[in-house]
């Protein structure tokens, strides 16, 4: 991934990721890669600075969306990954993110 390198690019959010049993793959393995863990993930977040801290929040990651909590000196960030897939409504997309907002505001985030 050279652009990674010649860009100094922090976090990547990458859609539909080449999976390889239920990991994103062709990835180096010095980035820390955050995917669901369940099924084939269309959502995942890439962190590739290890001066940040990250985290996957697994309770509201899901195949299709993954939350990463983002933490860089005294900076907190709550990043949400998410695939919309066209077959379903956008009004189903909408209530899912709203829920994970909720869930998210409700654990102090």
């Amino acid at each position: 991934m050279k652009i990674i390198e010649e860009e100094k690019t922090d976090i990547i959010c990458i859609q539909e990721p080449y999976t390889f049993q239920i990991k994103a793959a062709g990835l180096l393995k010095k980035y820390k890669t955050f995917t669901s863990r369940e099924g084939r993930c269309r959502a995942s977040v890439v962190a590739t600075n290890n001066q940040i801290d990250t985290m996957l929040i697994e309770k509201l990651s899901d195949a299709d969306r993954v939350v990463v909590e983002i933490i860089k000196g005294n900076l907190k960030i709550i990043l949400v990954s998410t695939y919309f897939d066209r077959e379903n409504l956008m009004e189903h997309h909408s209530k899912k993110s709203k829920r994970c907002c909720v869930t998210l505001k409700e654990q102090g985030y």
